[in-house]
């Protein structure tokens, strides 16, 4: 090992140098050194499963490691192997040729195999658990891979041991159905994990092989969330994810079968149960209403409420609106019995902000529930926020009004502490008031000269318009003083506070060499009057969000438009922009149709233009009806996850029922 040239070869974060004591460190004695030495491994040598050289170079010596008896580190050191080694590839087919060794690294890891086969009946429970996963990397053996997983787990002891090589075998059947594997018949050992199934004196095997053959089909039943309840009450092997994963779009089963075990189960059972209800949340779409009452039902206990809290104040709840009448009336029992709107709690993991009441009256907020405001407006009065905690108001418009003499006194509050970024952020909220927010005029305008970045402050000006006119020449000193993208904002701001006597020092910034300082400018000069012609000069050719406004008097760029069709990342957003400035629905509707097929993602943009031309856009008909039956969201990426997937495929969800009503209407 000492011998390589280890010096020559890179990983994520530089030369190799380290190879030798990172490897040595992996079967190292004290625990701490082999958790430093995993840590390097994934972090940089087998950074985000890339695989470099010097990882490739490794393997043989993780392969000596793992076939050394009774060495400490030997299930991780499998764990790697079978990462490094794409077990968890189905076809290697779309492994990439570039950019990375991956390709090279299976061979190198199967190269094990018999290694990995011996491993099955190790004396270390670990290192049996982590054997079948690491011979899934072994394809060409798929037919001694499959005897001794088979006779290993008639004499297994380990529950999650036996759980491993019956999930090693179901994915070895999807493999050979999809012709990714040979060696092996499929349909014998889909049969055989239904005798299993029928017939295996072991609950977690009989569940474990259950859950195998639901991923493998998509037959289903009316009992099966009341069998697999049953199951699951037998054994605690089978971890809730699985099986949430296995059941696929069984929706329904899944739910039902979920909010039994919220109802019923046990703490431990329950918490499962959540973490696989928000992971089934942002994968599935499907009625939720039933699963997320049984989450209110667990608010009342203490114990409970905390499982509670994560689903209905987490990234779910858009799903709470079913079930707002339940969360108002605990907020409403529990101020009822002094409990306080807002409490300051320690930052871990199973805390909220504000505590249970201000968190549930964060999800009511979000839902745009009118229920909420009386009770963000009690905590503004009793001042119990913290300097700089925004109240979540987002989602509200001209209803919070009369809100805004107390946000006026929090942004006061948080410029007394000089706290000027807080304030700043608390005029996000201020905005959605429009004109009424004019009554904190004093407070916004002592924080402009602060606007630096995002010109929040700017933006609350013009929504106040002609009423802040006072306020003109703090926006005048921002045209001097900001950079392009206050300059802009500053522009707008200014048609929006003087009207029209703004007009000769907008159109000086026509000629800006900035293109968000032009646009701006050209932005308003339209919001007080002047034709979209005398103006388009100064938009970027391929601004296309701003251009979407203009309309006909952009007709002479649609030949360089038509031309970037092609080449733009967005297709939708140049082809919806060519049918707004020429209004050809018959020349622009089959290239949305076609771009609408072509990649599944959230066509927004087409879908609005689809509602602007109503039944014209008839033939979108059933690719909106298709979208809406798709049992997977719109925002899910295997792999990973955002926020805000589950909010975003909700609107857009929205967003296709109200096309499907426009491109179906009768006159």
């Amino acid at each position: 090992m000492d011998e390589i040239d280890w010096a020559s070869m890179r990983h994520a974060y530089g030369p190799a140098t380290e190879m030798p004591e990172v490897i040595r460190g992996l079967i190292a004695e004290r625990k701490k050194t082999r958790s430093w030495a995993q840590d390097c491994m994934w972090a940089g040598i087998h950074h985000q499963g890339d695989v470099y050289e010097c990882t490739l170079r490794a393997v043989p010596f993780l392969l000596e490691a793992a076939a050394t008896p009774d060495l400490p580190g030997r299930a991780e050191i499998l764990r790697l192997l079978a990462s490094i080694g794409s077990a968890e590839v189905d076809d290697l087919d779309a492994l990439p040729a570039t950019g990375g060794l991956w390709r090279a690294a299976q061979p190198a890891v199967a190269q094990g195999h018999s290694t990995f086969l011996t491993l099955l009946a190790d004396r270390t429970k670990g290192v049996r658990r982590s054997a079948p996963e690491v011979l899934l990397v072994c394809r060409d053996r798929t037919a001694e891979t499959v005897r001794s997983l088979r006779e290993r787990l008639a004499v297994e002891k380990d529950v999650a041991t036996r759980a491993a090589m019956i999930s090693a075998i179901g994915t070895i059947v999807r493999r050979l159905r999809a012709g990714h594997l040979d060696g092996a018949d499929s349909d014998e050992l889909f049969a055989w994990l239904g005798e299993l199934v029928a017939g295996s004196p072991h609950p977690d095997v009989r569940l474990a092989a259950l859950t195998e053959r639901l991923r493998l089909t998509d037959e289903s039943d009316d009992d099966l969330a009341s069998t697999l309840h049953d199951m699951l009450g037998e054994t605690d092997a089978i971890d809730l994810r699985d099986l949430r994963e296995a059941l696929g779009d069984r929706v329904a089963v899944r739910n039902s079968l979920l909010t039994r075990i919220v109802r019923a189960g046990s703490d431990s059972r329950r918490l499962n149960a959540m973490w696989a209800a928000s992971g089934a949340a942002s994968h599935w779409r499907g009625d939720y209403s039933d699963l997320m009452l049984a989450f209110t039902e667990l608010l009342p206990n203490s114990r409970t409420r905390p499982l509670a809290l994560r689903m209905l104040a987490g990234d779910s709840w858009p799903l709470v609106a079913p079930v707002a009448d339940r969360v108002f009336g605990f907020i409403e029992e529990a101020l009822g019995r002094g409990a306080p709107v807002y409490a300051a709690q320690k930052p871990h993991f199973w805390s909220f902000e504000g505590g249970t009441i201000w968190t549930l009256t964060t999800t009511l907020a979000q839902l745009r529930d009118p229920r909420a405001l009386p009770i963000i407006a009690r905590a503004l009065e009793e001042d119990v926020l913290p300097v700089g905690c925004r109240p979540p108001l987002y989602a509200y418009r001209e209803e919070i009004a009369p809100l805004v003499p107390l946000l006026g006194g929090q942004i006061r509050r948080a410029i007394t502490d000089g706290d000027h970024e807080a304030g700043l952020d608390l005029l996000w909220n201020l905005r959605r008031a429009g004109p009424a927010a004019v009554e904190a005029l004093p407070e916004v305008s002592a924080l402009v000269p602060y606007d630096t970045s995002w010109g929040q402050s700017l933006l609350a000006l013009a929504e106040m318009g002609p009423a802040a006119s006072s306020a003109a020449p703090l926006v005048r000193e921002r045209l001097v003083n900001g950079g392009p993208r206050i300059i802009g904002q500053a522009a707008e701001t200014l048609a929006a506070v003087l009207g029209g006597t703004a007009e000769a020092e907008l159109r000086a910034l026509l000629a800006h060499e900035h293109a968000d300082v032009r646009k701006g400018a050209a932005n308003g000069l339209r919001a007080i009057g002047v034709p979209a012609a005398e103006v388009l000069h100064a938009y970027a050719e391929n601004d296309y969000w701003s251009l979407r406004t203009v309309g006909p008097a952009a007709v002479h760029l649609v030949p360089r438009l038509r031309a970037a069709v092609t080449k733009a990342f967005f297709p939708e957003a140049v082809l919806t922009l060519l049918w707004k400035i020429t209004g050809d629905t018959d020349t622009y509707l089959p290239a949305l149709l076609e771009n609408w097929r072509r990649k599944r993602t959230r066509n927004n943009l087409t879908a609005e233009a689809w509602i602007e031309m109503g039944p014209a856009a008839a033939a979108a008909e059933p690719l909106l009806r298709a979208e809406l039956a798709e049992p997977v969201r719109s925002t899910y990426e295997p792999g990973s996850h955002g926020s805000a997937d589950i909010e975003d495929d909700e609107a857009y969800l929205a967003l296709c029922r109200k096309a499907l009503a426009a491109v179906t209407a009768t006159t």
